[in-house]
């Protein structure tokens, strides 16, 4: 096993390609963590001076998260997506078919090697992480959490490229059927949610629409089980915060299984609860009196993604099962 996964290393990292791209990885997330750090500093000099100067930290971490997961988006599909057509295509499969290696061996022996890659991607943002924390406003704790969902969110682009490269015979086909997955599960969900939701019937002296089973549909997006399962960044007194994206996409998809406002004959906001008035603060727009928060999403989000990425691995497996009884016509059998 150890020699399989050295040799699909090596066929990985092989040339100055693979250096060249881990720099444009780092230089990319270094310029987009400038320009955030320059619109958070902007954001922060518009609070009145009775606040202390809000740590940017929360800011810089948040958007650097969701642009290392949009950025894998791009990336590490393309790791497995032609890992076992093309070696179909070249003739090599048959040799490690003909070995005692096992269908099982030879995918996780893929994915392993796809990890390493990845997860050499993903250690490289470590120092721009320290920059943020040297910024103020970030804990160890939601760093971690962040990190450990953004390392299974990889693991299930990599079992996506597998799946793919097994049921699709030609790599540019197998390649684009893996990235219209991807973006299915992080864009095309939020959108077949507004659809959705379109349709969804008005409520009752209220103004908005009722969302009912739909907020399944935002679950297993990626972006939103790593917003909903990172913990909130700690907020002192009187000290002002500057908008962090993972609470804001925290804050959205919540909503979703929130009981929808209602109003009374005056028009002001009732707790559909207790039936009291729900005062705002003038500054800020939130409610004085706090309601229940709503359920979280990310254990329903995470185990539809478990499920899909084992759903993928299997079918990966059965795919390089010999002898294979059914073949598609002009495939070769290895």
């Amino acid at each position: 096993m150890r020699a399989l996964v050295v040799s699909e290393l090596r066929q990985r990292i092989r040339g100055r390609r693979w250096w060249i791209l881990l720099l444009l990885w780092f230089l990319v997330l270094l310029g987009l963590m400038l320009v955030i750090q320059n619109a958070a500093e902007q954001q922060a000099g518009f609070y009145p001076r009775r606040f202390r100067e809000p740590p940017l930290g929360p800011s810089m971490f948040g958007s650097l998260t969701l642009l290392i997961v949009g950025l894998s988006c791009l990336i590490i599909p393309s790791l497995t997506s032609t890992s076992i057509n093309g070696e179909r295509d070249r003739g090599t499969l048959a040799v490690l078919q003909s070995t005692l290696y096992r269908p099982r061996d030879i995918v996780l022996a893929k994915f392993l090697a796809a990890m390493v890659v990845a997860l050499t991607f993903l250690v490289l943002t470590l120092p721009l992480t320290w920059w943020c924390f040297s910024e103020g406003g970030v804990h160890l704790g939601r760093t971690i959490v962040v990190y450990a969902i953004i390392v299974l969110v990889l693991a299930l682009m990599v079992l996506i490229g597998l799946a793919a490269s097994a049921l699709i015979r030609k790599p540019s086909l197998s390649a684009a059927a893996a990235y219209g997955f991807v973006f299915l599960l992080t864009i095309g969900s939020p959108i077949l949610f507004g659809l959705l939701l379109l349709g969804a019937p008005d409520v009752v002296n209220g103004y908005e629409r009722q969302v009912g089973w739909r907020w399944i549909i935002l679950a297993p997006d990626p972006v939103v089980v790593l917003a909903d399962a990172a913990p909130r960044a700690p907020r002192g007194p009187g000290v002002a915060v500057v908008s962090d994206p993972l609470e804001s996409i925290r804050e959205a998809v919540r909503d979703a299984r929130r009981p929808p406002e209602v109003y009374n004959k005056r028009g002001r906001q009732i707790d559909p609860a207790t039936g009291e008035v729900i005062e705002f603060d003038p500054f800020t727009g939130e409610p004085e009196l706090k309601t229940s928060e709503p359920p979280a999403l990310w254990p329903w989000g995470l185990a539809i993604d478990v499920l899909i990425g084992a759903g993928a691995a299997y079918l990966a497996i059965e795919r390089l099962r010999i002898p294979t009884h059914k073949l598609a016509t002009g495939e070769r059998v290895a």
